[in-house]
């Protein structure tokens, strides 16, 4: 029997065959029992028939134990890719010695191999759901040999086929509604999908898609996701068929049509915040003009990342920290179902499983930075017992002693001294500025850990190396303008105590102020400041930033002037109090922290003290669109937007890593030691394709979840005492719980959160020192050009770079790009014209995020603080940035009241309003002048809802006016090569039938 070529249909044929063959058996028995004379050829067949019956049964047999060994295989291997994009060699080896059920060892021994046949290759898939989309193949072949008792022995082979789908092969992905509502004209370009319903709405100049746009839900043409039915006549939509020519979707030729909520046609009768809405008859016929690029695929068709395959896991989870078993040896916390801090433990609950622990940013290849309010919060530093920390270096604490070990007495000054790296090659001694810790502290603790991130390839175990004191010697002060500031002595820092009598403070000279050698020109962590250019910035009777500069243009905290040291002065009146600096701290501050400086051209006659970097985010601190001061108070800031950032200087970044400073790093530290005592070099931060960044700030969040508690974003409340309105009005609205517990977070009274939008603080109090909120965000600064190199003769060299954040990132000026080559007055700049192109310089990028907001190259933090609420004085200027993205926006309902103010009401802005701004990019009604492009190349994924920067859509009154859109595609994430660290991608794994590979 030729058996060569059957698949699971051929069991059915094994079973007719062996029933054919016991018939003929009792036929024969028949006729041998009436034809005598033949009895002797009789039995000698019946015997010949009997022995191959039993052949053939215990050959069939051992085909169903090798088919069903296959099945256990192809069932064990295809469950490793829900939690991995590859297998490991211990996966394989599992997979290869995994016991087949319900068959007796005895009679049956498995000999079970798994092999991969082909190295990856890049491949268009032909069909299917996944049709037309490029992915990274890998050939398995699962081979399993079956052998009974008796010595039978069955074999079958299957093939397997490993697909992974980048996630920014898309130019658009939402994993919930997809919204566009009356943009300018809009053509981005790239394939375009969304988990749920795509609420279309064209502008007068139109919408266009080159690529196929599919929607597992709806396409809703006639109504905004708020019920807004204006723009129901609005036709200019147009998308490519199989010809590429552009085919118009007109509104009432959409899968859906607008009803009543009462119609029996309703399909949304079971979800009341979804705009009344009947299906289309016609929609097959309406929408095969497209060929098949405009498709509603339908329930179970979702495109899912791992982590999300077979759970309801929040794919925020994707850019939060990790979860790791805390004991002696050090560990995590976290805030459990209870909301208690607890130790993570093995409990199921707790700790992260191998799908979560492979795909969280925070456990990519190459540099973590968290910060948070005491030691033992820190990755790796709790040690199991309570929320004790572990004892022994874990990170170094920045607001108390200078070595960072533990917290001040009364007379010492708070503040961390970056250990000394040499100033060359040859010698020398660079000292960076010390951390101002006074201006940090709130009551509560701040620390910082830095680490280098890999993967165990045998065990997907993470593997980190704490280089904290090592990274920090770089500096973490922004270099203070030579023109403007230019530092020649400093404090004696190596003093024992730091003591605030005059006696121990010695003014030593050092290196005048230089871009490359200066004093903190090696900062990339840069947390304090010393001047903020811009206008004044103007505050209360409190006069925190005592000094500006009107033809340098810049705000100071000046200390004194002159040299005689009886000429110091407080540089801060009594309403230095309160919250933002402990009142017993100024002489710590000004004794220890202080620069002597020669201040916009004059002689060293003055000081200087560095400060937090803060900036304004006027969405995050407005509740409503509007420029009124019954709502906000000039010379004052809500608290709920005076955001504490820490800058990532991307240049000085990408001197470290390509080995600019090796040799000059301190041999003294607890990773030198390890290492042999030697410093730490640009080769010890691993790299798998490049680095991703990653960092997690939660100071000031103190349940410790990574969530804002301020959700209270809609509403507001009228105080007829004094004529104003304040944000909050205490009343969960549809659109506000973000993180779905069914409470409206916020006030809570732990500190977390200001008790509302109205609470406010002078401008210049909030400028230059930190707030105890979870306020925080990260920035990168001096981007354009990125760690990294595309190498176009070698592609596995290729190292790309990807920037990720638990909290907001901001993007300030050009990042990846020098510019581009023109904006056509028509459609889009070619994704092949930013500059530059395909050249070593070419970083395949990404940032990750909950929120992410483009400054301009124009942006100014001081104009953010001297006018938080008047948009005509926050101008931007063209920017180019190039990067895939992927982010958060904010829930959008059909409940329009009570709304945010502005456009949209209790919208999330659409796509066009994915990347968020704060500066006036245009406005229709001006002139040339206030017409400015943002110039963007890259992919548009959207996840998830933010959980920090989760400030209402605002526009265009108070926070900005949008920009020339000249946004594009980048089809360069087409090429497998050229995709960033860290990039996730969709599973898909094509199973083939068997063969039986034995006679």
């Amino acid at each position: 029997m030729n058996t060569s070529d059957f698949t699971q249909d051929g069991f059915k044929k094994i079973a007719d065959d062996a029933n054919q063959r016991g018939s003929a058996l009792v036929i024969a028995v028949l006729i041998l029992a009436l034809i005598s004379v033949f009895v002797a050829l009789a039995l000698t067949r019946s015997a010949t028939e009997a022995a191959a019956i039993g052949n053939e049964t215990a050959d069939g047999r051992t085909f169903y134990a090798a088919q069903g060994s296959l099945e256990v295989m192809t069932r064990n291997f295809n469950k490793i890719f829900e939690t991995k994009i590859n297998p490991s060699d211990d996966d394989i080896s599992k997979v290869k010695t995994a016991l087949v059920p319900g068959l007796d060892s005895s009679q049956y021994t498995f000999k079970q191999e798994l092999d991969k046949t082909s190295l990856s290759k890049t491949v268009v898939l032909p069909g299917g759901p996944f049709a037309g989309l490029y992915a990274i193949r890998d050939n398995w072949r699962l081979r399993a040999t079956a052998t009974n008792s008796s010595g039978v022995q069955a074999e079958l082979t299957r093939n397997l086929l490993n697909n992974r789908i980048p996630i920014f092969q898309f130019g658009i992905f939402y994993d919930d509604d997809l919204e566009l509502y009356r943009p300018p004209r809009f053509g981005f370009g790239g394939r375009v999908h969304t988990n749920g319903n795509f609420f279309l709405s064209p502008g007068d100049d139109g919408v266009y898609f080159d690529s196929r746009v599919t929607a597992v839900g709806q396409v809703i043409t006639q109504s905004w996701r708020n019920g807004y039915t204006g723009d129901s006549g609005k036709n200019q939509s147009f998308i490519k068929n199989a010809s590429a020519a552009n085919k118009q979707l007109f509104p009432d030729k959409a899968s859906v049509l607008n009803t009543t909520s009462g119609a029996a046609d309703n399909i949304f009768a079971s979800k009341p915040d979804m705009p009344p809405s009947k299906l289309n008859p016609n929609w097959a016929s309406d929408s095969s003009v497209f060929d098949g690029n405009l498709q509603t695929t339908g329930p179970n068709t979702e495109l899912k990342l791992p982590v999300k395959i077979g759970t309801d896991t929040d794919l925020i989870e994707l850019i939060k920290r990790g979860k790791k078993v805390a004991d002696s040896s050090g560990g995590d916390l976290f805030k459990n179902a209870s909301g208690n801090l607890v130790p993570v433990t093995n409990s199921i609950n707790d700790v992260d499983n191998d799908i979560l622990r492979a795909e969280r940013y925070a456990n990519k290849t190459g540099i973590r930075v968290s910060l948070a309010d005491s030691k033992a919060k820190l990755p790796g530093c709790a040690s199991g017992t309570g929320t004790a920390a572990i004892t022994g270096v874990c990170g170094v604490r920045l607001d108390g002693l200078a070595d960072g070990t533990g917290d001040i007495t009364t007379s010492i000054a708070r503040g961390y001294q970056p250990k000394d790296m040499k100033l060359n090659s040859g010698g020398g001694i660079y000292t960076a500025t010390r951390v101002n810790g006074e201006r940090l502290y709130t009551g509560r603790e701040v620390w910082i850990k830095v680490e280098t991130v890999r993967t165990d390839p045998t065990n997907g175990a993470i593997i980190t190396r704490d280089i904290t004191q090592d990274f920090l010697s770089l500096g973490m002060t922004e270099q203070a303008i030579a023109s403007l500031v230019n530092i020649s002595s400093y404090s004696d820092q190596s003093a024992p105590d730091n003591r605030t009598d005059s006696s121990s403070r010695n003014l030593l000279q050092t290196t005048a102020q230089t871009p490359s050698t200066g004093v903190d020109s090696r900062s990339i962590i840069k947390m304090q400041r010393f001047v903020i250019p811009g206008p004044e910035i103007i505050g209360g009777s409190s006069n925190y930033l005592n000094y500006y500069s009107s033809s340098g243009g810049f705000n100071a905290v000046v200390r004194y002037s002159g040299v005689n040291d009886s000429k110091v002065s407080t540089g801060c009146a009594s309403g230095c109090t309160g919250e933002n600096i402990d009142p017993n701290s100024i002489d710590r501050e000004r004794y220890a922290h202080m620069k002597r400086a020669a201040v916009n051209g004059g002689s060293s006659d003055k000081a200087v003290v560095p400060f937090p970097i803060e900036l304004f985010d006027t969405r995050e601190g407005t509740f409503y669109d509007l420029n009124s001061t019954s709502l906000y108070l000039n010379n004052k800031v809500t608290k709920n937007g005076a955001m504490s950032v820490v800058d990532l200087d991307i240049a000085n970044l990408r001197r470290f890593l390509r080995g600019d400073f090796n040799g000059m790093f301190p041999t003294d530290t607890p990773f030198a030691q390890s290492n042999g005592n030697v410093g730490l070099k640009n080769t010890d931060i691993p790299s798998n394709g490049g680095w991703v960044f990653y960092v997690s700030d939660r100071r000031g969040d103190v349940d410790f979840d990574g969530e804002y508690d301020m959700e209270d974003i809609y509403g507001y409340n009228y105080n007829s005492s004094n004529g104003r309105y304040y944000g909050c009005d205490g009343i969960l609205e549809i659109g506000e719980d973000v993180n779905g517990n069914g409470i409206l977070d916020f006030n809570s009274g732990n500190g977390e959160a200001p008790v509302n939008y109205g609470d406010d603080i002078f401008s210049d109090a909030a400028a230059v020192s930190d707030l105890k909120y979870y306020r925080r965000g990260v920035r990168l600064i001096n981007g354009t050009t990125l760690p990294g190199i595309y190498d176009a003769a070698i592609p596995a060299n290729t190292k790309g770079f990807t920037v990720a954040s638990e909290n907001g990132v901001y993007i300030k000026g050009n990042y990846n790009a020098t510019g581009v080559a023109g904006v056509p007055s028509t459609g889009n700049t070619p994704y092949s014209d930013y500059q530059p192109f395909n050249t070593p310089t070419h970083i395949p990028a990404s940032i990750v995020a909950d929120g992410v907001t483009i400054l301009s190259n124009a942006w100014n933090d001081a104009e953010s603080f001297a006018y938080p609420y008047d948009l005509t004085k926050r101008l931007a200027t063209d920017t180019t940035v190039r990067f895939a993205m992927i982010s958060g926006d904010t829930i959008a309902s059909k409940e329009a009241n009570p709304n945010q103010g502005g456009i949209s009401p209790q919208m999330n802005g659409g796509v066009h309003n994915f990347k968020r701004f704060l500066e006036r990019w245009t406005d229709p009604a001006a002139s040339g002048a206030f017409k400015t492009n943002l110039n963007y190349s890259g992919s548009l994924i959207n996840l998830f809802n933010s959980h920090n920067a989760n400030g209402a859509f605002k526009c265009c009154n108070t926070v900005y006016n949008p920009p020339i859109r000249n946004w594009v595609f980048d089809n360069t994430f087409l090429d497998a090569t050229r995709l960033p660290p860290g990039t996730p991608f969709f599973q898909y794994v094509q199973i083939t039938g068997f063969q039986r590979t034995n006679e």
